[in-house]
């Protein structure tokens, strides 16, 4: 494909994900300090990622989060549930679950196989 092309389409994508102001944080047992980050949305079906880094910016986790598992009333999306991975700069690789507070936030966790813990929040600010 062109490069020009390329740019045409990425650029636009890129710049309309970080419009949302979707954002990240969460919280890894064993390392001191918030992680913080940003979200992306998914496409229309769901899901997502997320990028967390460590203040000091050593260590850096992405999650891929799958689309919802459970349906939910029409007009609502709290409740929905769905799981993911993360994976770490460090070289672990955590499962993911998550449920959603609203259509615009979710909340989650993940587990290593040392049972070191994630906790992790994301949600749209304004």
């Amino acid at each position: 494909m062109n490069r020009r092309v390329m740019l045409s389409v990425v650029l636009p994508l890129l710049l309309a994900a970080c419009a949302f102001g979707y954002h990240a944080r969460g919280t890894l047992s064993g390392i001191s300090g918030e992680l913080r980050g940003k979200a992306f949305p998914g496409n229309a079906q769901g899901g997502g990622r997320f990028a967390l880094a460590d203040p000091e910016g050593r260590l850096r986790c992405e999650g891929e989060m799958a689309p919802s598992q459970s349906a939910t009333p029409s007009g609502s999306c709290e409740g929905e549930t769905g799981h993911g991975i993360v994976r770490c700069s460090d070289g672990r690789v955590m499962a993911a679950r998550w449920t959603a507070i609203s259509c615009r936030a979710f909340r989650g966790d993940a587990e290593d196989e040392q049972g070191n813990r994630l906790e992790f929040r994301v949600e749209r600010r304004r």
